[in-house]
């Protein structure tokens, strides 16, 4: 009983730890590359990947339409060029976000914010051979999992949204097996993580030749293809998901709107400079002007695509922007700059 009161007081003090929801550098692509001759190729592949992220879709018919109208693929990047990472070369590719979003509202294609929904996955695995565990980023068991880990990574760099599984370090998986009478799992998840879609999964061998997948997913598999199966269920699983909550953050260009919004905690030019850099990364920003100054509060007059709802959802997640107070009537959002 006090191996539990520790744990449970261990899990009341990780119970602030969350995930951002702001997908940083949204218009940066790294694209895998392996030699100098590859630079075009991945180029055209980079600017797939930043249409893909910056509507919401996977479907390449936004990108044969921006194509279609005249836009070649290199006008919209500011920069590019090779970084090494992990002895891996890639090709950094910077676009242009204004006429990226100019291009979106002419071809009525809409555009998604730079904060994503969150999708968390659980998923328990039980080879029948050694004790069941749980997929997490820092451990490999088996070619099932890095499978499943390669795919969330490329689907979640690819698309622009998080795909994330539960870290050992916080939740000790087996040990709260050992209580699971006593300890409703589904609220710690609840309390512990901050998602918008939760994925729950069981994978187990039940027979010789025989895999059983349960939960989100339900299908029995023969051992000979159960992993190119399972991952080809899990994929069209995950996309439907993406799809289906990418699909309501999506800004609507064609409206368009004005907002008043303050910044207070501006102590200095660097935080004025920090705070402006925030706001003009916001997907929903047409254009911004600075209304007047008070001691450390700076208001903006901000013309935007979508509507105060759009907005305020867009600022909400943002990791840097602490709103104090909102009011829809007057179109006027007041905020805390977050240091």
């Amino acid at each position: 009983m006090r191996f539990l009161k520790h744990t449970l007081l261990s899990l009341i003090i990780f119970s602030n730890t969350c995930f951002g929801k702001e997908f940083d550098k949204l218009f940066v692509v790294l694209e895998p590359i392996d030699t100098v001759s590859q630079i075009e190729k991945s180029i055209n592949n980079s600017f797939n990947t930043m249409i893909y992220r910056l509507s919401g879709s996977d479907s390449p018919s936004n990108i044969w339409k921006i194509i279609n109208a005249g836009n070649a693929r290199k006008n919209f990047i500011k920069s590019y060029s090779i970084k090494n990472i992990n002895n891996k070369s890639y090709l950094e590719v910077n676009f242009e976000k204004d006429l990226l979003i100019e291009v979106f509202n002419r071809l009525s294609i809409p555009i998604l914010s730079n904060s994503r929904p969150i999708v968390l996955f659980l998923i328990e695995i039980d080879s029948g051979t050694e004790e069941p565990y749980y997929l997490t980023n820092s451990q490999n068991n088996s070619f099932l999992d890095e499978s499943l880990k390669d795919y969330l990574k490329y689907e979640s760099t690819s698309r622009g949204i998080f795909l994330e599984l539960p870290e050992p370090d916080l939740i000790d998986f087996n040990q709260l097996r050992n209580y699971e009478r006593l300890i409703n799992y589904g609220d710690i998840i609840n309390e512990k993580y901050i998602f918008d879609e939760l994925i729950k999964i069981n994978v187990s061998k039940t027979g010789i030749d025989e895999w059983s997948i349960s939960g989100d997913i339900n299908m029995i598999v023969g051992d000979k293809d159960f992993i190119s199966l399972f991952i080809e269920k899990f994929k069209e699983h995950t996309n439907s998901i993406i799809n289906k909550i990418l699909k309501k953050n999506l800004i609507n260009t064609s409206k368009k709107g004005v907002i008043n919004i303050s910044v207070s905690n501006i102590n200095s030019f660097q935080d004025y400079e920090k705070s402006r850099k925030v706001l003009e990364n916001l997907v929903g920003l047409r254009d911004i002007d600075i209304s007047r100054f008070h001691i450390d509060t700076i208001f903006y007059r901000l013309d935007i695509f979508g509507d105060f709802d759009s907005i305020l959802k867009e600022i909400s997640e943002n990791n840097f922007l602490e709103i104090i107070s909102q009011y829809k009537d007057k179109s006027e959002i007041n905020m805390n700059f977050v240091k």
